[in-house]
């Protein structure tokens, strides 16, 4: 019983954490966005873990890739528009 509520609270903070992320590309706060993309993926690895979902599980390992690419990405890009 408790670990099926802890669980929904997992799952659905994986939820809000992706709407979050969503939120924040569209309102152009890129390294907010990527920041709590990564939170997503997290707790989405963990919902695909506990639940044996090892397809959410590949699909968001490889989010996580492209969420840390896209952050450190974001930052160069911008060191390279202040040297110009």
């Amino acid at each position: 019983m408790l670990s099926q509520i802890l669980f929904q609270i997992l799952n659905y903070s994986g939820l809000l954490a992706t709407l979050l992320a969503v939120w924040f590309f569209s309102a152009h706060k890129y390294k907010i966005g990527f920041a709590v993309a990564i939170l997503s993926c997290i707790l989405w690895i963990a919902i695909a873990y506990i639940d044996s979902v090892w397809s959410l599980l590949i699909l968001n390992i490889i989010l996580l890739i492209l969420d840390v690419r896209g952050y450190f990405k974001k930052d160069m890009q911008k060191a390279e528009t202040k040297v110009d």
